[in-house]
């Protein structure tokens, strides 16, 4: 994949950019995690782009949101759609970089987002990748990037393995198996 060919914003709409450094109290860090799925990559890709897989379900008070600021793109995972996910100790607000279908998906976060409390936990940007294996099998990488404060790494990391660890589970039962 060449970046011609993913769509992309980030020349137009240079307010979703990761700040070059971090403030002073924080260091950059990286979570990833890669994991197979026992569904279709068509399948896969599909219920990462609907809107419904992170807006159905949520415990309130948490909420995500999608805004296309554009009349003729609708909400949802399209390249300059806005996403806003919020609720007690949660501010994350940012916008669908790119986004190149059955391949990858950028969202970056604006400067501001915060995990915890903007002085602890600054998340900036969430990117998937997925790839068929076969017809039946699709591995997914994840990769979260955040500004941390240094003695929070630990537990940050934590909560990012424990979260996402239940991700390829909640894939799968959301998808039916082929008969």
């Amino acid at each position: 994949m060449t970046m011609d060919d993913v769509q992309r914003v980030d020349d137009a709409f240079d307010a979703g950019s990761v700040p070059h450094d971090a403030p002073e109290h924080m260091v950059r860090h990286t979570h990833e995690a890669t994991f197979n799925v026992q569904r279709p990559l068509r399948e896969c890709w599909c219920w990462l782009n609907a809107p419904n897989t992170f807006t159905e379900g949520q415990v309130w008070p948490y909420r995500v949101e999608f805004i296309s600021p554009d009349n003729t793109v609708p909400n949802g995972f399209h390249v300059g759609v806005l996403n806003w996910h919020y609720g007690p100790f949660l501010d994350f607000a940012g916008v669908i970089t790119a986004v190149n279908p059955m391949e990858y998906r950028d969202l970056k976060y604006f400067y501001g987002s915060f995990a915890v409390s903007p002085r602890l936990i600054r998340p900036t940007r969430l990117q998937f990748w997925t790839t068929g294996m076969n017809e039946n099998s699709t591995e997914v990488r994840l990769q979260v990037d955040s500004l941390i404060r240094r003695r929070w790494v630990g537990s940050w990391s934590w909560m990012q393995e424990r979260f996402w660890k239940r991700f390829p589970k909640w894939m799968t039962k959301a998808i039916p198996a082929a008969s």
